[in-house]
């Protein structure tokens, strides 16, 4: 799903939760970026529930602009998504979309909140919210 691990020891790319929690708890880390931290898009990988064990979600983190900026102006917005995919050897493949200015560290941290406390999770694309427009810049 994603190419930007490479710079990250094995064990940082494992899909293992137990590895991967040991990793974190050895690092004095939450979670683990996958790259640079960008305003409007994030790679990161952490660890909670899902469908009753423990995961690693390996997680797109993008604000709700910079997908509807690829959009046609017609497409009538887009809004809060979770999509969840097939596990894979990096864990279970995540991209959360959020009508947020930015992506930073606290920004980060709720999202990780939310999705370790959302119970109905399941596989496939969930969509909530008022559908999100694109900013048109000003003339």
């Amino acid at each position: 799903m994603y190419s930007d691990l490479e710079h990250l020891p094995a064990v940082a790319r494992s899909g293992d939760p137990s590895q991967f929690n040991q990793y974190l708890a050895d690092t004095g880390q939450s979670f683990v970026l996958g790259g640079p931290l960008h305003d409007q898009r994030a790679h990161l990988r952490f660890t909670g529930p899902f469908h009753g064990q423990q995961v690693v979600w390996d997680c797109e983190f993008v604000t709700l602009e910079s997908v509807a900026a690829g959009q046609a102006a017609d497409a009538g917005g887009v809004r809060n998504f979770i999509e969840i995919g097939e596990p894979g050897p990096q864990g279970v493949p995540l991209r959360v979309g959020l009508g947020i200015s930015r992506i930073d560290v606290p920004a980060i941290e709720k999202m990780i909140i939310m999705i370790r406390n959302y119970r109905n999770l399941h596989y496939d694309r969930h969509e909530y919210g008022e559908p999100h427009s694109p900013v048109s810049p000003a003339p």
